[in-house]
């Protein structure tokens, strides 16, 4: 009989993935050339991408493996080679593109791993917990997030570097399961933290990984005091391998950047100094005797290039930037490009879906009341195993946010990205911690009012699917949608 249940179990499986594929195709994949145009970073990222495909020097304020990414893409499928881009090695920014010009390659890598991350967000939730209907539902937080989507159909970072946080975490909570954690499961967790990293710095939340493995794996130890020199030793061995797999990863990701840019175009040397040029006239950027010169002058380029960047300033006119503390509510919504044709204007518009963001932020702070009845009340835990990763989900999110918070510079609604994916897992964790003796029971109501939550989600997708999509909008059609004075959505008169 079990046979039999676990057999069902895997079809019902194999389906449901079946239509997540479907409908990510749909949601991500679809039409992701459209429009022919530029908007937001594309115009940064689609410059460095051309010049590694031609061989061209540059500096970065990001790790260089997304541009890697774009250029790889664009490569491959190439659908400009009769185009001339010379124009796109001279400027880090591009304020136009050649007629005819195909956006299919350079947007091909993020929206490709864009389209496959619901997948792992599908089988995330299988280990979060393991029921496969309801991970099934609560996959339409992804599938169908307009802010997720909008920016993931781009020549842009993002999008990739949220597939490798996904595989990152599904790895996670497998190797979490264990008693006994190898070695070489560490080194494969950091590998994938080493990738994302690689895309976007801002991944190095993710370390906080590593010590929730240590912690769960030695806790006994650690709680009783018990550490002995072998335990010692044991930890420390596990993570150095740790670092050494985060840097393998960064070291070859810059190793390949630095091979592939060995001309200089108009005297464009960025931050190197006269070691690096005499490398670059020599033509031995590819020797890695030469690497941590290298390496070391796009660091400060890096940290310098932060340094200029400006505060975020409420008062200027067309301020795209945002504090964090308004995120989870959606501020401030940012219009990426529009294009007025008669009375109607096409936009395309970083807005998220209002549905399943509220969803995963009343997660977190039903999570701040459920931990803080344990801490402060003594109130008793009905499910530790989803309590236990309540907590990791919440320390993840807590500790971005208090990072970015306390950043300087100007920041973005899609910084908020991270924390937003963790809510969705917290809401799913959420809803079973409280419901579990309703999911248990396989109680009716409970299936009819998440089914019916997942129709909203779906519905207002598609409302605010022109402002992702790049629809046409009257004005009277656009204001409908300005259903809070935080996004500061603003029509084009």
């Amino acid at each position: 009989m079990n046979n039999i249940l676990n057999l069902i179990q895997k079809k019902i499986k194999y389906i449901y993935l079946f239509l997540i594929i479907f409908i990510s195709f749909f949601t991500y994949f679809n039409n992701y050339n459209y429009p022919p145009a530029l908007f937001w970073d594309e115009n940064y990222h689609i410059a460095s991408a051309q010049k590694y495909i031609d061989g061209v020097m540059f500096m970065e304020p990001h790790p260089p493996l997304g541009k890697l990414l774009i250029a790889l893409s664009e490569k491959i499928i190439n659908p400009n080679k009769n185009l001339d881009k010379s124009s796109f090695l001279n400027t880090d920014h591009i304020k136009n593109i050649p007629e005819g010009y195909n956006f299919s390659g350079v947007r091909f890598a993020s929206t490709f791993l864009s389209f496959l991350s619901p997948i792992l967000f599908f089988l995330i939730l299988l280990q979060l917990f393991n029921n496969i209907h309801f991970s099934f539902l609560f996959t339409s937080l992804i599938l169908f997030d307009n802010a997720l989507i909008v920016h993931s159909r781009s020549a842009m970072l993002e999008g990739q570097q949220i597939f490798f946080i996904l595989f990152a975490f599904l790895y996670f909570l497998i190797i979490f399961k264990h008693d006994k954690i190898k070695i070489y499961e560490y080194l494969i967790l950091s590998l994938l933290i080493g990738t994302a990293i690689a895309i976007k710095v801002n991944s190095l939340i993710l370390c906080l990984l590593f010590i929730i493995l240590v912690v769960n794996e030695y806790y006994d130890n650690i709680i009783k005091l018990k550490i002995s020199l072998k335990l010692f030793k044991e930890i420390l061995v596990k993570a150095l391998t740790v670092i050494a797999g985060i840097l393998f990863i960064i070291f070859l990701v810059f190793y390949i950047h630095f091979a592939l840019g060995k001309k200089v175009v108009d005297n464009r040397y960025y931050n190197a100094k006269n070691s690096y040029k005499e490398i670059l006239n020599q033509g031995k950027t590819a020797n890695p005797i030469y690497f941590f010169i290298m390496f070391k002058d796009n660091l400060e380029y890096m940290k310098n290039y932060q340094k200029g960047v400006p505060r975020l300033d409420p008062c200027k006119v067309g301020e795209n930037g945002s504090l964090p503390i308004g995120w989870p509510l959606g501020i401030k919504s940012i219009n990426y490009r529009w294009e007025k044709n008669n009375n109607k204007v096409k936009y395309i518009y970083l807005q998220g879906n209002p549905v399943t963001w509220f969803i995963g932020f009343i997660s977190i702070l039903l999570s701040f009341i459920l931990i803080g009845s344990f801490l402060f009340f003594d109130r008793s835990i009905t499910n530790s195993n989803i309590f236990i990763k309540i907590i990791i989900c919440n320390l993840i999110y807590l500790l971005y946010m208090a990072v970015m918070i306390k950043i300087q510079r100007v920041m973005y609604l899609y910084h908020y990205f991270i924390p937003l994916i963790f809510s969705y897992f917290n809401s799913y964790l959420i809803f079973n911690y409280i419901f579990g003796k309703f999911i248990s029971s396989k109680n009716k109501t409970i299936y009819i009012v998440i089914i019916s939550l997942v129709i909203i989600i779906f519905c207002v997708y598609l409302f605010f699917s022109p402002l992702t999509y790049y629809q046409p909008l009257t004005t009277e059609q656009f204001v409908k949608r300005i259903w809070s004075g935080v996004w500061k959505l603003q029509y084009i008169k």
